[in-house]
């Protein structure tokens, strides 16, 4: 019975020491967006880019350099005069040019979108704010009131 308690209490304690806990972190982006460019007959298109690089990185163990994703924080900016302006915030896998998501975010605002929970963490994701107007007739440009940020929180595992 000693030979079968030991036994079972070894194993027990290989099985634990194989677990790993979840570590939380979060990788904050920011960026001054450029002056929006509105065509007199197509309207306008800002859009800045988000992405983890290597160096954002470096602080963390190598075990945690991946993950995934378990929310996305924003602060958007919005462009000046524009009364038709949308905005989108878009997540890409890693080095890719297409989204594979986006959703539907508020100009000049900030929030926390979980609509790209379980995705990949990684270097080299991107997520972008993508700002929008409607032609209005004339050849113009607008200014951003501010900086946009992304806080990208994720889990490593």
């Amino acid at each position: 019975m000693n030979k079968m308690s030991a036994s079972a209490l070894l194993l027990s304690t290989l099985l634990m020491s194989g677990q790993s806990f979840a570590t939380d972190y979060n990788i904050t982006k920011e960026r001054q967006p450029s002056r929006m460019l509105v065509l007199s007959s197509a309207g306008g298109l800002s859009s800045e880019l988000f992405s983890v690089l290597n160096m954002d990185l470096r602080d963390i163990p190598y075990r945690d350099k991946t993950g995934t994703i378990t929310g996305i924080s924003y602060v958007s900016a919005n462009f000046s005069e524009s009364t038709t302006e949308t905005a989108e915030l878009c997540y890409y896998r890693a080095y890719t040019n297409n989204p594979i998501k986006c959703v539907e975010i508020q100009p000049n605002s900030s929030g926390h979108v979980t609509a790209f929970n379980g995705f990949e963490f990684k270097a080299g994701i991107t997520a972008s704010i993508v700002h929008r107007v409607d032609a209005t007739g004339s050849f113009h440009y607008l200014e951003p009131n501010r900086k946009e940020s992304v806080t990208f929180h994720y889990s490593a595992n």
